[in-house]
């Protein structure tokens, strides 16, 4: 057995340098699982950058006796698996997160507020318009919200654009556009909002999974 287990890591670190990640490895020969049913190979991930100290946030390996022991036969059926701590995981990319100030800024690019009552349909007919421009966007969902109450929350959430209207704007079929970085207001046509959003420089969502935390934590 102790041949065959020699054979067995020879031909693992053989893959491990054909996949050019053996210096992602470390052999320990104190490791151990404590669960009977392990047949071969044992491994744990831990981060090493120095900066975390949550032990390992994976773990697994080789167990062929696993399937055989809820089976009839009770045959070996070889098997390689992993479970992942999905809390430390969670927990190290929060605080990686915090120390690059991605909490801080709000995936919400732009915030509709109104002036005076009866305008929530025109508050979604503008976000639907945004969304449809793959711009993140929300509004209050409140009949007749007070403006310094959804001003409060554009600054508490530090969202980058806010849109305010009242009856008088949509007369002349127009809004106006702060841009809370700059402290600057514009007026401008709703035709052209996105336009203008955008100049301004407006997020659009990518298609597809955004991984923007993940490639700014690498």
């Amino acid at each position: 057995q102790a041949n065959q287990a020699l054979i067995d890591m020879k031909i693992l670190f053989d893959y491990l340098d054909a996949m050019g990640s053996l210096s992602f490895i470390s052999f320990d020969m104190s490791l151990a699982r404590g669960l009977d049913y392990y047949t071969g190979v044992i491994y744990e991930i831990v981060l090493v950058d120095g900066t975390s100290q949550v032990g390992s946030i994976s773990a697994g390996g080789r167990y062929d006796n696993l399937v055989g022991m809820f089976s009839v036969s009770g045959a070996q059926t070889p098997c390689v698996g992993v479970s992942i701590g999905i809390e430390r995981v969670f927990a190290i990319l929060e605080k990686k997160a915090e120390e690059l100030k991605l909490l801080q800024s709000s995936v919400i690019q732009v915030f509709i507020a109104s002036i005076g009552p009866g305008l929530i349909t025109q508050r979604m007919r503008l976000a639907n318009l945004l969304w449809k421009s793959n711009i993140s966007t929300e509004y209050s969902h409140l009949e007749n919200p007070k403006l310094v109450k959804q001003l409060d929350e554009v600054l508490e959430r530090k969202i980058p654009f806010m849109i305010v209207f009242g009856e008088d704007e949509l007369q002349q079929g127009v809004v106006k556009l702060k841009i809370m970085s700059k402290h600057e207001e514009i007026t401008i046509s709703i035709d052209k909002l996105v336009e203008g959003l955008l100049e301004h420089g407006c997020l659009q969502l990518s298609p597809g999974i955004d991984l923007s935390l993940i490639n700014a934590m690498k």
